[in-house]
């Protein structure tokens, strides 16, 4: 049977709850199509424009992070195009696909199927009504389609044996890989995945260790390294090999020895999703509750494993502890408190008033609403941000700086103005606005996280490639003036002040 037949017969297994249930995560989505992009997604969408003209990522345009998030933003782009609502529809594909894919593998989980079918909105739909600009589109928020994925293939796993499970661990590693392409320290939730079918197997099915070994980790390892492979190839084929591996595993390192624990940054993280999902939390707890006291399902552990290594490796990235971190949780914590929803549900079903089953749902939810309803409000006040003006006023609701953004990158487009590539050491938002691409391989973004040899390179790259513009905003200023000084001698050489506001300095190159 062809695949795109066995998927027909999947999605008939929807019934018509699970299709309004998706309706709904369409709307929600849609809401968020127009929504401004932060200096992170700004930076992505940069990156794989610039993949697009031909350039090779880390060889040509270099930043820390791993190829999946780039690549994601580079189909998106391609397929739709390089501005919000291109990007923006590509993650909403994504996150249905996750949505229908949660229903499909779940079914047996939740022994009320009315409940079943909620899952998406507790994760995917709580996902974008908590989101700003500067979450979505995140690897963090990205890589729960795939984790969830490597779960239920690993859990589907226990109940089988022989090809069924080498196939299944295969396709489990695999994915896994893909994981890793986003980010590689999530291996660490990978193998607490991974780690408790070997578990599993040798304490309740008493294989030998040999024997389990082998017959897990083989072909876990077969499908991971597939995935690596070929980006691998890829990288010594275009001769930038050597750059990839100083990128992934030295600078890393060095990174986070020279940085420290921010706690002002873990307690505002901690906040953010505790005020943003304390009704999944509720809930959730109420699920592990049961879970460790009556059913012990196996489903559940892995579930609360995955929140477990999740918040452990938050915690591991001392030198960056942001909000949108958090969103690794989203997915787990989603399921988990549909589960506590579901075993709460028999006990709702047999109060004779629907009243108190109707102020429960309210309290816990009427938060989440509100931001919603806020979302849809301004889409509806700003004409649907159909035109490009409309557009930017809604995007100022959820970015107020979104228009002096625009306003900078007017400033080197008007006629007369120099083409040219440009280096902005600032927001990346200047380059979507202006259309312009990067002058040098190093970014001017997150520039707190240069090693000193890179901003020695940087002022090379400067000198050989000659940028018309550049522009400097207040804060890295403060960062270039306290680890470069030299930089800032640079441009005062090479370079006159064109104009200066509240946003940062421009520069021209003197003739």
């Amino acid at each position: 049977m062809h695949s795109n037949q066995k998927f027909m017969i999947s999605i008939t297994k929807l019934n018509k709850i699970d299709f309004l249930v998706l309706i709904a995560i369409l709307m929600i989505g849609l809401v968020h199509l127009p929504f401004p992009f932060d200096g992170d997604q700004a930076f992505f969408r940069l990156g794989a424009w610039e993949m697009q003209q031909g350039k090779v990522l880390y060889r040509d345009f270099w930043d820390i992070k791993q190829p999946g998030i780039f690549c994601f933003y580079f189909l998106a782009g391609t397929l739709f195009s390089f501005d919000e609502i291109g990007i923006h529809i590509f993650e909403l594909i994504y996150m249905i696909l996750l949505s229908i894919t949660l229903q499909l593998t779940l079914k047996s989980y939740f022994r009320h199927q009315i409940i079943a079918s909620l899952v998406p909105l507790l994760t995917v739909g709580v996902y974008y009504i908590v989101s700003g600009a500067w979450h979505l589109t995140q690897v963090e928020a990205l890589v729960g389609f795939p984790l969830f994925l490597c779960l239920w293939l690993t859990f589907k796993s226990f109940k089988s044996d022989g090809k069924q499970r080498f196939y299944l661990l295969l396709l489990s590693g695999f994915i896994g890989g893909i994981v890793l392409l986003f980010k590689f320290i999530l291996l660490l939730i990978l193998l607490s995945f991974w780690l408790t079918i070997w578990m599993y197997s040798l304490l309740i099915q008493r294989h030998s260790i040999q024997k389990n070994s082998i017959e897990i980790f083989l072909p876990l390892f077969i499908g991971i390294i597939f995935p690596l492979s070929v980006v691998a190839s890829y990288f010594l084929w275009v001769n930038s090999f050597s750059i990839v591996y100083q990128t992934f595993f030295i600078y890393p390192p060095l990174i986070i020895a020279n940085s420290e624990f921010h706690i002002t940054e873990f307690i505002s993280g901690i906040k953010w999703f505790v005020q943003n999902f304390y009704p999944l939390i509720l809930m959730a707890i109420v699920t592990v509750y049961v879970s460790l006291h009556k059913s012990k399902n196996i489903l559940t552990l892995l579930l609360v494993v995955w929140c477990i290594f999740a918040f452990g490796i938050i915690v591991l990235q001392q030198a960056a502890l942001w909000e949108y971190h958090y969103l690794l949780l989203f997915v787990p914590t989603g399921i988990l408190a549909t589960k506590g929803l579901d075993i709460l549900w028999g006990s709702l079903k047999e109060l004779r008033s629907l009243i108190p089953t109707t102020l429960l749902i309210f309290l816990l939810f009427f938060p989440l609403s509100s931001m919603l309803t806020k979302k849809s409000v301004a889409l509806v006040t700003n004409n649907f941000a159909l035109t490009e003006e409309t557009r930017l006023k809604y995007q100022a609701v959820f970015r107020n700086k979104y228009p002096s953004l625009h306003s900078e990158a007017n400033f080197i487009s008007q006629s007369g103005s120099i083409a040219g590539e440009i280096y902005v050491a600032g927001d990346p938002s200047i380059y979507y606005f202006s259309r312009r691409s990067q002058a040098t391989i190093l970014r001017g973004w997150a520039l707190e996280y240069f090693l000193p040899e890179q901003w020695t390179a940087l002022i090379e790259q400067l000198d050989s490639s000659k940028p018309p513009y550049i522009f400097i905003d207040y804060k890295s200023q403060a960062i270039i003036k306290e680890n470069s000084p030299k930089m800032l001698e640079f441009v005062g050489r090479r370079y006159q002040i064109l104009r200066q506001n509240n946003n940062g300095i421009w520069y021209l190159l003197k003739k």
